[in-house]
């Protein structure tokens, strides 16, 4: 098995776990109480990294690194407001059209081709968050 295989696999189920966990988060709290959680865990996650030897890094990597991290924390802060509005089984399917963005942008800042396959592909996905969002 590569070794991206079961990393994948493993993000995909907690970050599916997490409409469900967000949903009920938000029964009792709102969004922004959700958001105060996440620094905690950020915290808890650099200890770790620190006591592993790892390094903070500065230069170019360090710029690509940080714009990361805002698309993250902006696009779950997001995905916790819209949960407010909508059933997690909507607006979970419907924010997983996030490959088409990587897609685009892939082909257009990395000169990664588009091929039939990934073509393909990306039609399921779209395909597929219609049909689950219906």
């Amino acid at each position: 098995m590569a070794g991206w295989v079961l990393p994948t696999l493993l993000y995909v189920l907690l970050l599916g776990a997490s409409g469900v966990t967000t949903k009920l988060a938000l029964r009792t709290i709102s969004w922004q109480q959700v958001v105060f959680w996440l620094p905690i865990v950020y915290a808890s996650a650099v200890v770790v990294l620190a006591a592993t030897g790892s390094r903070f890094p500065v230069g170019v990597g360090s710029f690509w690194a940080l714009v990361t991290a805002l698309c993250a924390a902006g696009a779950l802060i997001l995905f916790f407001y819209a949960l407010t509005k909508g059933d997690a089984a909507t607006v979970v399917p419907v924010s997983s059209a996030y490959p088409v963005v990587t897609l685009v942008g892939a082909r257009l800042f990395l000169a990664e081709p588009i091929t039939a396959t990934r073509g393909a592909g990306t039609l399921l996905v779209i395909g597929g968050v219609v049909l689950l969002s219906r």
